[in-house]
C-alpha cells in the first residue's frame, strides 16, 4: 500500500492530468454552427483595408529606397498593379510572385528629377495615397454567415449564396464554384481557413468565439502580389441562434 503522502499527491496529478485532456478535448470540439450576423461597429470595412495596405506599401516602399540599387530594373508603382482589383475569375492559384508591386516607379529622384522634390513627370501627386488594391471577395458577401461544422467538415453559406467548404484536415480542395482551393483545421479552439486564389491573392482567418459563445471574431490576413507582407483585418459577428 502506497504512504499517504504519495496516494495523495499520485491522485493529484492524475487529476490535473485529466483536467488538462478534457480542457483540451474541450477545445478541440469548439462548433461555429449557427447563423452569424456581422457586427459593423466592431469590424473593419473596406475602406479601412484599404488604407492599412497603403500604410504597408509605404513602409515597404521605404524599405526598398533605403537598400542602394542592385539591378537596373524597378518595380512599377503599386497604383498600376493592382490586377483589374476584381476577383472575376477566382481559382486554385497560389502565392503568386512577391514583385516588390510597390516600388518606386512613380516617387523617388531620378535623372529627369527638376530639383524641387516633384517626380520627374512633373505630378507632385503621391501614387500610393491613391493605389487601389482587390478586396477579399469575402467582404462584399458575409454580412450574414450560415455555419455548418461537425469534427470533420465545415461549411459556411455566404450572402450571396457561394458555400465555402472544406475539411479539417489541413488538405486543400477546390470550393466557392471550384473557384478557390481551401484548408482547413481546429487548433485550440479556433478554426483556421486558409483560401487560395488564382490571381495570386490569399486569405488566411483565424475563427475563435468568445467566452461566452454569443460572438465570432474572424481575424483575416489579405495577401495581394503586390505588397511583400500580409495585412490583417478584423470581422465581427453577433450569433442569431
Amino acid at each position: 500500500m502506497f504512504p499517504p503522502r504519495f496516494s495523495r499527491g499520485l491522485v493529484a496529478g492524475t487529476f490535473a492530468s485529466l483536467l488538462i485532456a478534457g480542457t483540451a478535448i474541450a477545445a478541440q470540439g469548439t462548433d461555429f454552427s449557427g447563423a452569424w450576423r456581422l457586427d459593423d461597429r466592431s469590424s473593419d470595412t473596406p475602406d479601412a483595408l484599404t488604407a492599412a495596405m497603403r500604410v504597408e506599401a509605404r513602409k515597404e516602399l521605404a524599405a526598398q529606397q533605403a537598400t542602394p540599387a542592385s539591378s537596373s530594373s524597378s518595380a512599377a508603382p503599386a497604383s498600376n498593379n493592382h490586377g483589374g482589383g476584381r476577383h472575376g475569375g477566382m481559382g486554385g492559384g497560389g502565392m503568386g510572385g512577391h514583385g516588390g508591386g510597390m516600388g518606386g516607379g512613380g516617387r523617388g529622384r531620378h535623372g529627369g528629377d527638376s530639383g524641387d522634390g516633384k517626380p520627374a513627370n512633373g505630378s507632385d501627386k503621391d501614387p500610393i495615397a491613391t493605389a487601389t488594391y482587390p478586396m477579399p471577395p469575402t467582404l462584399k458577401t458575409d454580412t450574414v454567415l450560415l455555419v455548418q461544422q461537425d469534427d470533420k467538415t465545415f461549411q459556411v453559406r455566404l450572402n450571396n449564396g457561394d458555400q465555402l467548404t472544406g475539411k479539417l484536415d489541413g488538405v486543400a480542395r477546390q470550393t466557392l464554384n471550384g473557384n478557390a482551393m481551401v484548408r482547413g483545421h481546429m487548433d485550440n479552439g479556433q478554426l483556421t481557413v486558409n483560401i487560395r486564389y488564382a490571381d495570386g491573392t490569399q486569405l488566411d482567418q483565424t475563427w475563435a468565439l468568445t467566452a461566452d459563445g454569443k460572438q465570432m471574431v474572424v481575424t483575416g490576413a489579405w495577401k495581394v502580389p503586390t505588397l511583400e507582407q500580409a495585412v490583417t483585418f478584423k470581422r465581427t459577428y453577433v450569433g442569431l441562434h
